[in-house]
């Protein structure tokens, strides 16, 4: 199967996060891939991979924080590189999922069940990744599990998806100033 859960609501990647704990509660072997997400983040969900085993969940960590393109194309936010920066991290983290899914990844067990491609519909959205590169990751993965996450996603990866989901923001504590709560947002 072939997850997208998209739109400008939260819970993007918390639908990811269960659908993930859910898949290694049964057995299966997850890995993931962060698109924007660093390794200097201090992020919840990082603490996963030691405390359901390596062996279970791999987690990858490849952004360099914050790439925001407006509508007219224009940087709107960018965090702890260049936009170059960006766009290599972003190929390195696809180059990745290939790896992954062509077994070439020691760290990696064998036998993965599912990827979660975390932010990648961002990336694509953003132009620091060609959508065409996103479906070529897809077919090669054969009963790999597959789930993206991201705003923005295009009618290509929708058509290509089993089940698609859009999370609508109808309301959002950031609206009135409030910052991410650390445990319920991140």
């Amino acid at each position: 199967m072939i997850y997208v859960f998209s739109g400008e609501g939260k819970g993007k990647t918390s639908a990811a996060l269960g659908v993930a704990v859910r898949a290694v509660c049964a057995g299966m072997k997850v890995v993931w891939v962060s698109w924007y997400k660093g390794c200097d983040w201090s992020i919840s969900e990082k603490r996963l991979e030691k405390l359901l085993g390596k062996d279970n969940l791999v987690m990858f960590w490849m952004g360099k924080g914050f790439y925001i393109k407006g509508k007219r194309g224009e940087i709107k936010q960018m965090d702890f590189d260049t936009p170059q920066g960006h766009k290599k991290a972003a190929l390195e983290a696809l180059n990745l999922c290939d790896d992954i899914l062509c077994g070439k990844v020691e760290k990696v067990p064998r036998g993965v069940s599912l990827l979660v491609m975390d932010e990648v519909v961002n990336a694509v959205k953003d132009g620091l990744i060609e959508e065409e590169d996103v479906f070529n990751i897809l077919e090669k993965r054969g009963k790999v599990h597959v789930i993206l996450t991201g705003r923005g996603v295009s009618k290509g990866l929708i058509e290509r998806a089993d089940l698609v989901t859009e999370m609508e923001k109808v309301k959002h504590p950031y609206d009135r100033g409030e910052v991410a709560v650390k445990g319920l947002d991140f």
